[in-house]
C-alpha cells in the first residue's frame, strides 16, 4: 500500500500538529516549510519559546520533506537529531518557519537538514536522521 498522500487539511488532522499549532506551508520535491505563530502556551519558565517545541517544529518539517518520497509500502521513524538552538524565539517575535531539505536519501537511511527562523533570523539548526523501513515493521 502506498503512502497515503499529505494534504494541508490532512496534516492539520494529525492531532500533535493541532496541539502546538504547526501549518504545512508548502512541501515539494525533498523540501517542507513547516511554520508555528507562537503563543503564551508555548513559553517555559525563562519567558521564551520551549526548545522542546522547536525541536518538534524542525521535525516535524524534515519528516514532510522526507515522507513524499518514500517506496511503495514504506514507512519511516526518527532515529536521531541534533540541534543547536542560536537566538532565543520568543512569542510576540514573529513566526517561527522550520525549512527542511532533504541532504540524502537512502534505502534505509534519510537524513535531512533543517533551518528555522523567526522572522528573517536564524535561530535554530538542525540534521535529523531518519530509519526507512516496511510500513508494518518495527525497529
Amino acid at each position: 500500500m502506498p503512502s497515503p498522500p499529505i494534504t494541508p487539511d490532512t496534516f492539520a488532522s494529525v492531532p500533535a500538529n493541532r496541539l502546538f499549532g504547526f501549518v504545512l506551508d508548502s512541501m515539494g520535491t525533498d523540501t517542507a516549510v513547516v511554520s508555528l505563530t507562537p503563543t503564551a502556551d508555548h513559553i517555559q519558565e525563562e519567558g521564551i519559546v520551549h526548545g522542546g517545541i522547536t525541536t518538534a517544529l524542525a521535525d516535524t518539517a524534515a519528516v514532510h520533506a522526507l515522507y513524499p518520497g518514500l517506496p511503495e509500502g514504506a514507512s519511516m521513524t526518527g532515529i536521531e537529531l541534533k540541534i543547536n538552538f542560536l537566538r532565543p524565539v520568543r512569542e510576540g517575535g514573529g513566526d517561527l518557519r522550520a525549512t527542511a531539505r532533504v541532504v540524502k536519501r537512502g534505502k534505509t537511511v534519510g537524513l535531512c537538514d533543517v533551518e528555522v527562523h523567526q522572522d528573517d533570523r536564524l535561530v535554530a539548526k538542525g540534521l535529523f536522521t531518519y530509519l526507512i523501513m516496511a510500513r508494518n515493521a518495527r525497529p
